[in-house]
């Protein structure tokens, strides 16, 4: 695992409101043949790891085994995700628009992700999650 800094950008469109998030963290990065692992504490208190292979990537938050999120994205398709907020679970689905993952010029990674959650038919809302890897 190398050690990174990671500069992460979160735009969240629910109905009319959009809002913009931007936070910094410390973490560390593995890239091998078969995938890229990141891991990294949001807040500096809620583990957050991340596996990219082959088009899909499976983010996993939280703290323990029966408090977690675990969110899934392949572009095209929809995959069945659960989200946990303010101690309650969410059954939702992802429908992926964008999953990139590429080296810039400057030495850095960046990993875009733009996906719409739903809630049965009920879309909950459009997100877009830039991370860059310094």
């Amino acid at each position: 695992m190398t050690k990174i800094n990671i500069d992460l950008t979160s735009t969240i469109t629910q109905g009319d409101d959009t809002e913009t998030f931007h936070k910094n963290a410390t973490g560390e990065i593995e890239i091998s043949d078969q995938a890229i692992r990141i891991s990294y504490l949001e807040d500096g208190e809620i583990p957050v790891k991340m596996l990219l292979k082959d088009k899909e990537l499976i983010l996993r938050r939280g703290v323990d085994h029966n408090n977690y999120s675990l969110l899934k994205f392949t572009p095209g398709e929809k995959k069945a995700c659960r989200y946990v907020a303010a101690g309650r679970q969410m059954d939702l689905t992802s429908v992926t628009n964008l999953l990139e993952f590429v080296d810039q010029n400057d030495n850095s990674q960046k990993l875009q992700v733009e996906y719409d959650l739903f809630s049965g038919l009920y879309l909950v809302g459009n997100y877009t999650v830039t991370l860059i890897f310094t």
